[in-house]
C-alpha cells in the first residue's frame, strides 16, 4: 500500500511551496535490503531502510532524474527511473520487477521529456489539488509564458479583460491571488494585483492552485501561482534563446479597429497606433563549481530598444522601452541530507516618450508642436534562499529569507516646468475633458520606492502515524509614495449654468467658471504580515491521510508617520482528506474545507493614512492666458472647499474600533484517476462564500442621525469633513469613536446595520472542473489536455475590486458600500459569473523533429449592469453609478450578456539535433490566429450622473453599450539553442 508510506515522509512538497521534491513506495523486504536513490546529474546518493511492510520515503531532492535501486547483498536487483519534480512526492514502486504482473504506475517516468506533460501528477501524501507546468512544455504551446498565461489553460481560470488584464481563481478578484518563487511570496503588495517576476527563461516549472491550499502556504481568498527557479547540475550545459516580435503589419501584427458611440464619436481610437520589431534574447549557462557539491544557473537577459506609436484624441505619442537583467542561482549541497540555494537577479528596464499634439483630433498627419516627455526607469533586485537540512529520519526543517527592492522614477517633462499650470476643459456635451495647457502631466511625482522582506521557516516532525508541521513567517513592506498637483496651478473650465459646487455655492446663470485644485499627497508607509502555523497530516489507515491545520496572521498596516491604524488578527482552520483508493496512487479522492483571508496591501494605508493637503477654490473669470491658457481676472465663488489637511487621520478616524479582517469559507472535492499510463481524468466542485469584507463608507448622516438620538443632539459629522468616510465591515455594527459633544475628549458609539442601511457584503461562488488529460509517451507522442469548467457566482459584491464598475482603484476604497442607494439593486450574478469555459491545448510530435501545438479557449458570456443616476438628488447616492438607469431600479447583471467568446492559439515547431550534445529548436506562434474580433466589453454606465437643469433624468449616454474588442492576431518567433 503506497499510501502508508507517507509515515515516513518528512520535509516533502506536502506543504506549502518547496524547491524539493520526494519519492515514495514498496520495496521487497528482507533484513539486508536498502533502498538507494541516486542522482543521475548530480552525485546525490542517500540509502534508506524499509519498514517491515517494504514502505520507503525520502523527500527534500532538488529537481531532476534520479534512480531508485533495491540493493541486496551488495547486488542491485531493482531498478527504477523518476523524475522529481518540485513540491511533488512522487510515487516509484521498486517491487514491481519481483513480483510479476504487478501494476506499473503511470506517475513513474522514465523518459525527462514525457514527464514534463504530466500537469495534474496524483500525489496521495496531500489533500491539496495542484496542476503543474514544465517550463518545457509551456515553451510549446502558443500561450506566453507569464504565470498567468500558465493558468489560463485549465479552463476554471479566468482573464479579466474588462478591468485588470489579470487572472481571476476560485471566484474571487484578480487582486486577491498570491505568487512565489522559490518559496518567497513576491506578490506586488503595492496594489495586491500581480506581482515582481523574475524571467520566463530562468523557471523550471510552475504550479498553480486554484483554491484550499493547506495553512503553510499563506492565506488568500483567491488562488496561488508558485514557480521554481532552474537549478544547475553535474554537465556542463549552456544555451542561447531568442524572441522575435515582428512590427505591425496586417498578417503577422494586424491593428485593432476602432469603437464608435452613437452619435459617430471615438470611444475607442486604436487604428492609427503601431509598433516596430522587438527582440528579447537570453543567454544561459549551468553546471557544477564543485562536483557533487556546488552547482550554479546564470543567466543574461537583454531587450535592445524597440519603439511604438500611439495616438489619442489630442496627442501623437512615440515611445521605446528597453529592458537589461541578469540571475544567479547557486545550490550547494552541503551533505547528502543539507542543501543551500540562493538566487539573486538584477533588472534594469526604461521606457522614453515624447509627446505631440495634433493639430487637428483623430489625425494622426496633423502632427503639431512637440507637447513634453515622459520616462519611467525601474531597477528591481532579488535575493532570495533557502534551506533545506533532514536531521534525522523523523525529523526535517526549512528555512527561507526572502528580499525585493523596486524603484520607480516617474520622471517627466512637467518636472522642468514647474512655473507652468495644467489646464484642461470639460467639453458641456460630451463629458469629456481635454487638456489645453503646455504641459501634459497634472502631477508631478517623486520617484515610488517598495520593498518587501520576508522570512519563513518550518519544522517537520515524524511523530508515530502523525506528520506535525511547525512554522512561522514575517512579511514586511515598505511604500514610498509622493505626488501633487503643479505649484503653478491645475485649472479647469466648466460650462454648466447654475451648478451646485461642492463648496455650497452655484455656478453662474452663464455656467461660465474654473475651478482651481491643489493636492499634496504622500508619505512612506509600511504593513507587516505575520502568521503561525501547526498542522497535521494523520495517517488514520493504510490508505488514508486526514489532514488538519490551524493558522494565525496578524495583519498590521502603518500610517504615514509610522502609526499603527490596524491590526487585523485572523484564525484559520483548514481540514483536508487525501484517500488512496486502490493504494497504488492511481485514484485519489479528497476533499478540503477550510477558512481564508488576506492582507491590506500597501495602497490602502496610502489611500486612508497618508499626509494629504486637498482644496479646490471657484472661480469665474473674464480671459484666459494667451500662452498658457490659464484664466485671467479670477473673482471666487464662495469658500474654499477643504478636504485634506496635511496630517494622517487618527486609527479611529480611519476606521470603526470594531473592524476585523475579511475572510471566506471554502470547501472542495475531488477525484482524480490514472485511467492508463498515459491518460489520467479529474473531477473538482468546489465553493465558496464570502463572509466578511473591509470597505469603506461615506454615510455621515446616518452617523449624524444617530448620534443626535443618542445623547448628542447636536452633533454634525459635517464639521469633519475629512473624516465622513470610514472603514468598516459591511453588515455589522459600526463602533464610530468620535468627540460627540465637543469636549475634547472622544466617545465610542455602537450603530446598529439595521439603522445605517448598508448590507452585508455577499458573494457566492459554485464551480464544477472537468479535466481529462493525455502525457506524452514514445507509443502515443502527443500531450493533450481538455478541461471543462461551469460556475455560478451570486452576490453584492465581487471582493477585493469593484469589477462592475471596471474599477481597478485602491482596494477597500470603492464606492459600492458608501450609500445605501448604491447598494440597491447591486444583488445578482456577478460579473465572474461565466456558466460555461472549456479549454483544450495540445502538443503532437511527430519523429522527424515537427511539432505542432494548439490552445483553444472558448466561454459563454459574462453579465452585464446598467449604471445610472439616482433619481433623488436629495440622497447621498446622487451622482454616484448606481443601479438605477432611466429612473428605473434594475439588478446586478441584469442588463444582458456578452457574446460568447472563443480564441483559437497555435504553434508550429522544429527540432535538430546535432551531434551528441547540441540541439537546436524553431517555434513560430501565434494568437488568435483566425484575427477574431470578439466583443469582450461593453460600456455599462447608461448616462452622466447629474439631472438636468430643469430637474429631468439625464439624457441615455452616447457611449452607453459602447463595445471593446478581442485583441487582434500576434505572432511570434522563439529560436532555442542548447548545448548538453
Amino acid at each position: 500500500m503506497l499510501a502508508a508510506s507517507l509515515l515516513m515522509a518528512l520535509a516533502s512538497g506536502v506543504q506549502a511551496q518547496s524547491i524539493t521534491g520526494g519519492l515514495y513506495g514498496r520495496a521487497p523486504t528482507g533484513g539486508d535490503v536498502v533502498i538507494r536513490v541516486t542522482g543521475l546529474d548530480s552525485g546525490f546518493v542517500r540509502d534508506l531502510r524499509p519498514d517491515r511492510d517494504g514502505r520507503y520515503s525520502t523527500a527534500g531532492l532538488n529537481p531532476g532524474q534520479y534512480a531508485v535501486s533495491v540493493v541486496q547483498g551488495g547486488r542491485t536487483i531493482v531498478e527504477r527511473t523518476a523524475v522529481v519534480t518540485a513540491n511533488v512526492q512522487t510515487p516509484v514502486d521498486v517491487v514491481a520487477t519481483a513480483a510479476p504482473g504487478a501494476r506499473e504506475l503511470g506517475a513513474v517516468r522514465v523518459s525527462a521529456n514525457a514527464a514534463s506533460t504530466v500537469i495534474n501528477p496524483i500525489d496521495v501524501s496531500t489533500p491539496e489539488l495542484a496542476s503543474r507546468y514544465s517550463m518545457d512544455l509551456v515553451n510549446q504551446l502558443p500561450i506566453g509564458r507569464s504565470m498567468e498565461n500558465i493558468a489560463l489553460l485549465k479552463s476554471n481560470v479566468r482573464y479579466d479583460s474588462q478591468t485588470t488584464g489579470l487572472v481571476q481563481m476560485g471566484g474571487a478578484t484578480s487582486a486577491e491571488n498570491r505568487y512565489f518563487y522559490n518559496e518567497f511570496d513576491t506578490t506586488n503588495d503595492r496594489t495586491s494585483m500581480g506581482a515582481q517576476r523574475l524571467p520566463a527563461e530562468a523557471i523550471g516549472e510552475t504550479q498553480v492552485l486554484t483554491n484550499s491550499f493547506g495553512a503553510s502556504w499563506t492565506n488568500a481568498t483567491g488562488g496561488i501561482m508558485a514557480a521554481t527557479v532552474r537549478q544547475g547540475g553535474n554537465d556542463f550545459k549552456a544555451g542561447y534563446s531568442l524572441y522575435y516580435t515582428p512590427p505591425t503589419s496586417r498578417l503577422l501584427q494586424p491593428r485593432g479597429h476602432n469603437t464608435l458611440d452613437s452619435a459617430g464619436n471615438y470611444y475607442n481610437y486604436i487604428s492609427a497606433n503601431s509598433s516596430a520589431a522587438s527582440t528579447t534574447q537570453y543567454l544561459w549557462a549551468s553546471g557544477a563549481l564543485v562536483k557533487d557539491k556546488l552547482f550554479f544557473f546564470a543567466l543574461l537577459g537583454n531587450q535592445p530598444p524597440s519603439s511604438a506609436t500611439r495616438n489619442t484624441s489630442q496627442y501623437h505619442n512615440e515611445s521605446s522601452k528597453r529592458d537589461k537583467n541578469g540571475l544567479l542561482n547557486l545550490t550547494w549541497n552541503l551533505t547528502n541530507n543539507q542543501s543551500i540555494n540562493v538566487v539573486g537577479y538584477k533588472d534594469w528596464s526604461s521606457n522614453f516618450t515624447n509627446q505631440y499634439r495634433l493639430n487637428t483630433r483623430y489625425d494622426p498627419s496633423s502632427v503639431g508642436r512637440y507637447y513634453g516627455w515622459s520616462s519611467g526607469p525601474v531597477d528591481t533586485k532579488f535575493l532570495i534562499g533557502n534551506y533545506h537540512w533532514q536531521a534525522t529520519d523523523d525529523l526535517g526543517f526549512r528555512l527561507m529569507a526572502g528580499y525585493l527592492g523596486e524603484t520607480d522614477y516617474n520622471l517627466s517633462s512637467s518636472d522642468n516646468a514647474k512655473g507652468l499650470p495644467y489646464v484642461e476643459s470639460v467639453d458641456p456635451v460630451t463629458q469629456q475633458t481635454y487638456n489645453i495647457g503646455l504641459i501634459n502631466s497634472s502631477t508631478t511625482r517623486q520617484p515610488d520606492r517598495y520593498w518587501r522582506r520576508g522570512f519563513k521557516g518550518d519544522m517537520n516532525w515524524q511523530l508515530g502515524d502523525h506528520r506535525i508541521v511547525a512554522g512561522a513567517e514575517h512579511y514586511k513592506h515598505f511604500l514610498s509614495q509622493q505626488w501633487g498637483s503643479p505649484d503653478a496651478g491645475y485649472w479647469t473650465y466648466y460650462q454648466r449654468p447654475n451648478a451646485a459646487l461642492s463648496n455650497g455655492a452655484t455656478a453662474p446663470a452663464d455656467g461660465r467658471y474654473v475651478t482651481q485644485y491643489y493636492d499634496k499627497e504622500g508619505g512612506q508607509f509600511y504593513s507587516v504580515n505575520k502568521a503561525a502555523y501547526l498542522e497535521d497530516y494523520w495517517q488514520t489507515s493504510d490508505r488514508v491521510l486526514l489532514y488538519g491545520g490551524l493558522r494565525y496572521d496578524r495583519y498590521i498596516n502603518k500610517d504615514a508617520i509610522g502609526r499603527d491604524f490596524l491590526r487585523l488578527p485572523m484564525l484559520s482552520p483548514r481540514l483536508g482528506l487525501a484517500w488512496d483508493v486502490r493504494g497504488d496512487s492511481s485514484l485519489k479522492i479528497g476533499a478540503n474545507l477550510g477558512k481564508y483571508s488576506l492582507s491590506m496591501p500597501s495602497n490602502f494605508s496610502f489611500g486612508v493614512a497618508e499626509a494629504r493637503t486637498e482644496w479646490t477654490r471657484y472661480y469665474t473669470y473674464t480671459g484666459m492666458d494667451p500662452t498658457t491658457h490659464a484664466p485671467t481676472g479670477l473673482n471666487q465663488i464662495g469658500d474654499v472647499y477643504q478636504t485634506q489637511y496635511g496630517v494622517p487621520p487618527s486609527a479611529e478616524q480611519i476606521a470603526t474600533t470594531n473592524i476585523k479582517a475579511p475572510y471566506q469559507y471554502e470547501a472542495q472535492v475531488y477525484v482524480q484517476m490514472q485511467l492508463t499510463p498515459t491518460w489520467a481524468a479529474q473531477a473538482d466542485l468546489s465553493y465558496a462564500k464570502l463572509e466578511r469584507i473591509v470597505d469603506d463608507t461615506c454615510y455621515g448622516d446616518a452617523i449624524d442621525a444617530w448620534a443626535r438620538s443618542h445623547g448628542y443632539p447636536d452633533y454634525d459629522l459635517d464639521g469633519e469633513k475629512r473624516f465622513t468616510c470610514i472603514e468598516f465591515n459591511p453588515g455589522e455594527p459600526l463602533n464610530v469613536r468620535r468627540d460627540y459633544d465637543g469636549d475634547g475628549k472622544s466617545e465610542t458609539l455602537s450603530i446598529p446595520a439595521s439603522f445605517y442601511g448598508v448590507p452585508k457584503g455577499q458573494h457566492k461562488y459554485y464551480r464544477l472542473t472537468l479535466d481529462l488529460s493525455h502525457s506524452r509517451s514514445a507509443e502515443e507522442p502527443y500531450y493533450l489536455d481538455i478541461s471543462y469548467t461551469w460556475a455560478h457566482e451570486y452576490g453584492n459584491t465581487d471582493g477585493y475590486l469593484d469589477l462592475t464598475r471596471r474599477t481597478a482603484g485602491y482596494i477597500g476604497q470603492t464606492s459600492q458600500f458608501d450609500f445605501p442607494g448604491v447598494m440597491q439593486g447591486a444583488t445578482g450574478d456577478l460579473s465572474n459569473d461565466v456558466r460555461h469555459s472549456l479549454t483544450l491545448s495540445g502538443v503532437y510530435y511527430f519523429s522527424t523533429g515537427l511539432r505542432l501545438g494548439s490552445v483553444l479557449s472558448m466561454h459563454t458570456g459574462e453579465p452585464l449592469s446598467c449604471l445610472g443616476t439616482y433619481p433623488n438628488p436629495d440622497d447621498p447616492a446622487y451622482g454616484y453609478a448606481t443601479h438605477y438607469c432611466d429612473g428605473k431600479l434594475s439588478t446586478e447583471g441584469s442588463a444582458g450578456r456578452l457574446p460568447f467568446f472563443w480564441a483559437l492559439n497555435a504553434s508550429i515547431g522544429y527540432d535538430w539535433t546535432f551531434g551528441e550534445h547540441n540541439k537546436l529548436s524553431l517555434d513560430l506562434q501565434m494568437q488568435n490566429v483566425t484575427n477574431r474580433q470578439g466583443i469582450t466589453n461593453r460600456n455599462q454606465n447608461y448616462d452622466q450622473g447629474y439631472l438636468t437643469d430643469d430637474g429631468n433624468l439625464p439624457p441615455r449616454s452616447n457611449s452607453y453599450g459602447a463595445p471593446s474588442w478581442q485583441a487582434p492576431r500576434t505572432t511570434s518567433l522563439a529560436l532555442r539553442y542548447t548545448f548538453d
